[in-house]
């Protein structure tokens, strides 16, 4: 039951209840008067509906409006609820890059049901009719799980506040298992061989592969002695870090001038913009166009199994949360796989060695041949 509550001077109804984390929540709705017999006629309407405002929906009543005299409901719509969970995240300093992921899988819901669509309405089927509309637009099985999870995340912390009573089903598209997607060694020394490619790239590119890090991982990081540290804005929100050779300290040195001094491209993104170089990069050595940027990362797992990294030591330089996530690599057929690594043996020398600053592309070219010649097993 609501109560009666006084501020200065002025009656207000307290209504109080527990969320799902069970902590104390309270609404408190001024009774417009300072006459307790009015307060307490104005107190047994707020009672009247104690339930439904628990539930979140709000009230406008007679006494709040100068027009009818009527007690109306104020519906709490999706627009109502997806303003204030985006609000109360990004309160929370969640990543750009999350909220911006978070927002395009609302907009499409939006999009869908329609923006004054009440929340407690939405249903399976809705949830259903959002998938579809996401096929229709060409999404692909993993975006719309993203943009799932979005969805699912919102309606449950709404359930957790009790403005929900039930929420519909919200499960993730089945994806068939598809091993990682690496880059061969015959392709990264096809990349090291483009003419057309500067060897500033090729660099970067040595420094993703022999690293794992994610494409804009360096640019929230920073180099203490020959250890990148990268922050808690990383996908997983946990720090981690990665030693380097010389050399590799050298390559990240140059990408952090290249992308304070503006690093020459339209893109607002200098991850953009490597994605992009490496995509066309692939397409000119005649790859798999299913190979992409990340490939870099999964070809570093790889290469790490196959020189007798454990998995749990692999799972902290990828800076996995579980490892279960890392045993992807570990289910491959590894063996099948070693053919594709000629320059791994059990003699493994850090690949970024042979890269020399001093050397001219020319002479970079040449090494990294010479690198691979050197080591194919027998």
């Amino acid at each position: 039951m609501a109560t009666l509550k006084k501020r200065r001077g002025v009656w207000y109804a307290r209504v109080r209840w527990y969320d799902g984390h069970q902590r104390e929540v309270e609404k408190q709705i001024t009774l417009k008067t300072d006459h307790i017999t009015t307060a307490k006629m104005r107190l047994a309407e707020v009672n009247n509906v104690e339930d439904t405002i628990k539930l979140g929906l709000e009230y406008s009543f007679a006494w709040l409006s100068d027009s009818s005299g009527i007690t109306k409901v104020r519906r709490f719509t999706l627009s109502n609820a997806i303003d204030e969970w985006i609000s109360n995240r990004e309160k929370g300093k969640i990543r750009k890059s999350t909220m911006l992921v978070n927002r395009t899988g609302l907009n499409h819901l939006t999009h869908c049901l329609g923006s004054n669509r009440q929340l407690s309405s939405i249903n399976n089927k809705d949830i259903e009719h959002y998938v579809d509309y996401l096929l229709s637009r060409g999404n692909s099985d993993n975006t719309i799980n993203i943009h799932l999870r979005t969805i699912k995340a919102m309606f449950r912390h709404y359930l957790r506040i009790r403005k929900l009573e039930a929420i519909p089903i919200i499960d993730q598209r089945k994806i068939p298992y598809t091993e990682p997607i690496y880059i061969t060694d015959n392709e990264f020394q096809s990349i090291m061989d483009l003419d057309a490619l500067d060897v500033f790239y090729k660099k970067l590119f040595l420094l993703y592969r022999d690293t794992g890090m994610r494409l804009r991982e360096p640019f929230i990081a920073t180099l203490n002695g020959n250890w990148i540290d990268i922050s808690v804005q990383s996908k997983n929100h946990a720090e981690r870090s990665i030693e380097l050779s010389e050399s590799l300290m050298q390559i990240y040195s140059e990408l952090m001038i290249w992308r304070s001094s503006g690093y020459g491209s339209k893109l607002a993104d200098p991850g953009d913009h490597l994605s992009k170089k490496f995509k066309k990069a692939m397409h000119s050595i005649g790859s798999d166009n299913r190979k992409h940027f990340h490939s870099l990362r999964h070809t570093f797992a790889v290469r790490k199994l196959l020189m007798g990294t454990s998995i749990y030591e692999l799972k902290l330089l990828m800076g996995h949360s579980s490892v279960v996530t890392t045993e992807r690599y570990s289910n491959m057929n590894l063996k099948r796989v070693r053919q594709d690594f000629p320059t791994i043996a059990q003699s493994f020398a850090k690949s970024s060695d042979f890269i020399n600053s001093g050397h001219d592309l020319r002479d970079t070219v040449m090494n990294s041949k010479v690198f691979i010649k050197d080591r194919i097993p027998n």
